[in-house]
This record gives structure tokens, C-alpha cells and sequence, in this order.
């Protein structure tokens, strides 16, 4: 199996917290926040078919050209798509439906038609949790009443 990541958040960092600067920490972190939500991974596995030829089967997230480029790598050129999909997925796994959305393409290399995966979707939607928004407490009326008797001031408040 092999796996591939286009997106390296940890070599920036030790560039940037070997500075001491607490700005160059937040780029750090705005650095990597980027690179969560626009890494593309691929993965790449050989299934033996009946046969005797290899179908191999690309996962990636983040877009669909990750398998693209996993299958023409795995080649070195050439290859007939058999079948893809998409589904919703976590950002590190798709075992659960989520926000990323995550790339199947099962490929033959050698010979091809030249037609494109299509990626149709297929498993469960990813749906938010709702956006709770609650309405801050009224103040509460306050009242006071003082009472002055001599030189003393006596106050109550309920």
C-alpha cells in the first residue's frame, strides 16, 4: 500500500517555533489550519482479480485529482478506470459520514478508452449539527430603597 501527503504543516513549524516569536506561533497555527482543510492524501492498494490481472484501487480526500495522479504514478502512464465513487467522510478517515469528501477509483494500468472517472456519490450525507444560538439572560430589576436616620444611611436591596 502506498501513501502519499501533498501537505507537510510540521516542516513549516519547526522553521517558525525555532524563531521564539509568539506571531510566528499564530501563522504556525493559521499555517496549519489552511493545510487541514485543503490537504489532499491518496492511498493505493492491489486487489488480485479472479483472472490473474491487478486491480488497484486509489483513496484520496480533499479532491479527486490525488487519484488521478496516484494511478498514473502506480502506471507510469496509462490505465483504464474500472469504477469510482465518492462519499462523506472525517478529515483523517472516512468511517463515519463528515465534512470532507473522500475519492474511490478502481484502475486496470495499460490500455485505455480514455474516459474520466465521474466519482458519483454513494453512502450517507454529512449533516451539521444544528447552530444553537441562545438569547442572553434579561437582567434581573433590581431594586433598592435606603432609609436615613440621623447621621446612618440604611439600604436594602431586593
Amino acid at each position: 500500500m502506498t501513501t502519499t501527503n501533498e501537505c507537510d504543516p510540521f516542516a513549516l513549524g519547526g522553521r517558525l517555533f525555532g524563531m521564539g516569536s509568539s506571531m510566528k506561533k499564530i501563522l504556525f497555527a493559521a499555517a496549519v489550519a489552511a493545510c487541514l482543510t485543503s490537504c489532499v492524501s491518496s492511498s493505493d492498494e492491489d486487489v488480485p482479480t479472479p483472472g490473474g490481472q491487478t486491480v488497484h484501487q486509489a483513496k484520496c480526500n480533499g479532491s479527486p485529482n490525488g487519484c488521478l495522479k496516484t494511478a498514473a504514478k502506480i502506471c507510469h502512464g496509462t490505465y483504464q478506470v474500472v469504477d469510482s465513487s465518492s462519499n462523506a467522510g472525517g478529515l483523517v478517515a472516512d468511517i463515519l459520514p463528515g465534512p470532507v469528501t473522500w475519492y474511490r477509483m478502481s484502475y486496470q494500468c495499460g490500455k485505455t478508452d480514455g474516459r474520466m472517472p465521474a466519482f458519483p456519490f454513494r453512502g450517507s450525507q454529512y449533516t451539521p449539527p444544528p447552530v444553537v444560538l441562545t438569547q442572553p439572560a434579561a437582567p434581573t430589576m433590581r431594586t433598592t430603597n435606603c432609609n436615613r436616620l440621623g447621621n446612618n444611611v440604611t439600604c436594602t436591596t431586593y
